[in-house]
């Protein structure tokens, strides 16, 4: 690694720490309560290296109980804590475009740690709290974009199963297995594997 790079996301990790956030793996962690947790993973852009380097930000939730069905049901999902929602923070932002920090060598990085730190705080901070309220989640799960459109007919049914809405989450299900019928590609057979466990599991 090289030692922009390190001394930069050092200097990331140290401004998030003051705002609550704990490192855990290769993203950082808060508990707000309830088994819900903010997430906040650091993606890096290194073609400026050694003379710089991007940092650009994404904020999440993720909560206990679901992580636990869905790695229960799942064999696709990384070891580390990983959100059920995220967006990169410059979307969160007036501008809701993509937003980098850039870090250059000599230069006093933790200024500009510090300045990430106070627009996770201002921006993300409010997305967080909404969404790490289950009820908040669980209301506009189906709002366009609020999941990747290849995560949504695997954890839609799992939410709405957590709800009580048994029946309506073995619709999502099946509704997904008809449109995949025929299919045989990576994703098709992951689903059915998931569904197989999904409706054996909420019967």
């Amino acid at each position: 690694m090289s030692s922009l790079k390190r001394e930069a996301l050092a200097a990331c990790r140290k401004a998030l720490v003051e705002l609550g956030f704990r490192k855990r793996g290769g993203s950082l962690l808060r508990d707000d309560g309830e088994g819900a947790s903010g997430w906040i993973g650091l993606n890096v852009a290194t073609y400026g290296l050694p003379a710089s380097l991007g940092v650009n930000p994404v904020v999440g939730v993720r909560f206990d109980r679901l992580d636990e069905v869905m790695r229960a049901l799942r064999d696709d999902l990384p070891k580390e804590p990983m959100p059920v929602i995220s967006r990169p923070l410059g979307y969160l932002m007036p501008e809701n475009s993509f937003r980098l920090w850039e870090f250059r060598q000599g230069r006093d990085v933790q200024s500009v740690a510090e300045s990430m730190a106070r627009a996770v705080s201002e921006y993300g901070e409010p997305f967080m709290k909404k969404y790490s309220e289950w009820v908040n989640f669980s209301r506009d799960l189906e709002a366009p974009g609020l999941l990747m459109e290849h995560e949504r007919a695997k954890v839609l049914p799992v939410v709405r199963a957590l709800d009580g809405r048994v029946e309506v989450a073995r619709g999502v299900v099946a509704d997904e297995l008809a449109r995949i019928s025929g299919m045989s590609d990576v994703y098709a057979q992951s689903y059915r594997a998931f569904a197989e466990k999904f409706l054996d599991r909420f019967e």
